[in-house]
């Protein structure tokens, strides 16, 4: 699936998270605000000491309120900009593994309180909308490949999203089915996406939508998810509504920012071609050509009958 790269969309694109960002998320996560390293850490700037007490820490037993604390810290560490980026960020990918691996809880209580507070402490990095969005969705590629709770985590943040986007109300934070999260996507005016939201928006509705079919729904590393007794690995039935949405907003994209002169529009459009509209077409094709073999196999059946 081709993706957009943010440093090609300047307009997009979110500053980058300081360690003054880092330190409003972590003032507000109470359960490591009791570890001296990690008091210190935020008085002297030391990103180091709290990567070094962080994964000490892992190694220990800690309460649930504590590895759902450590998420919203590794995520914040992982986005945050630093001068040595290639040694930064594998010792923060690493962190941020090792977190999400800590517990392969997949209770629907867990994940839900996890969702929650991850919600609530991110979006204290910044405090336009925003760029939250754009550094969750940053984030959130990682999380989802870092174990199946940080899958279920995504998925449920990926959902929180688009209810944020289109004013639904959510009350449990935990992905149901695609389905019920596409539901949500019609109640946005696309009159409104075109007149009244911006380009970093409107981006954050297409990447949260693509990332959500992508990871459910062409995703064969789903196996043990649906053991623990999760659903909605798959697509909808409703297919052509979605791809219909999905392509008049893409028309409707490309008519004003072709009008404008508008490059960045103009790779928004790209994106909803390459990250939504080809994969969907794509499973239309492969639908139609086994109805076809089944038609086929059955006029068979009938003649040699």
């Amino acid at each position: 699936m081709l993706d957009a790269e943010l440093n090609d969309l300047p307009d997009i694109k979110a500053p980058e998270l300081t360690f003054e960002h880092l330190v409003k998320v972590l003032s507000s996560l109470r359960p490591l605000q009791r570890y001296s390293f990690c008091v210190e850490a935020q008085n002297e700037g030391d990103v180091d000491k709290l990567y070094k007490g962080f994964l000490k820490l892992l190694k220990g037993n800690l309460s649930l309120e504590e590895v759902v604390a450590l998420y919203s810290a590794s995520v914040v560490l992982f986005l945050l900009a630093d001068d040595d980026r290639e040694r930064s960020c594998n010792q923060r990918l690493e962190l941020l593994n090792k977190t999400f691996n800590y517990s392969d809880t997949l209770k629907p209580t867990m994940i839900h309180f996890a969702t929650v507070e991850m919600m609530n402490s991110l979006r204290l990095a910044n405090t336009n909308e925003e760029y939250f969005f754009i550094y969750l969705l940053d984030a959130i590629p990682h999380v989802l490949v870092a174990s199946d709770t940080g899958k279920m985590i995504s998925l449920g943040l990926l959902r929180a999203l688009i209810a944020v986007l289109s004013g639904s109300r959510i009350i449990l934070y935990i992905y149901r089915s695609l389905w019920e999260a596409w539901e949500m996507v019609p109640q946005i005016s696309q009159n409104m996406i075109l007149l009244e939201w911006s380009l970093r928006r409107t981006y954050a509705l297409l990447k949260a939508f693509s990332l959500l079919m992508a990871a459910v729904a062409f995703n064969s590393g789903n196996r043990e998810l649906k053991q623990a007794g999760y659903r909605g690995f798959e697509l909808p039935n409703c297919t052509t509504e979605i791809s219909d949405w999905f392509r008049t907003l893409r028309d409707r994209l490309e008519e004003k920012h072709t009008e404008l002169k508008c490059k960045v529009g103009l790779q928004l459009v790209r994106f909803v071609d390459h990250n939504i509209l080809a994969s969907l077409t794509e499973t239309g094709n492969e639908s139609t050509s086994e109805a076809g073999n089944e038609a086929t196999s059955e006029a068979g059946n009938d003649t040699a009958g």
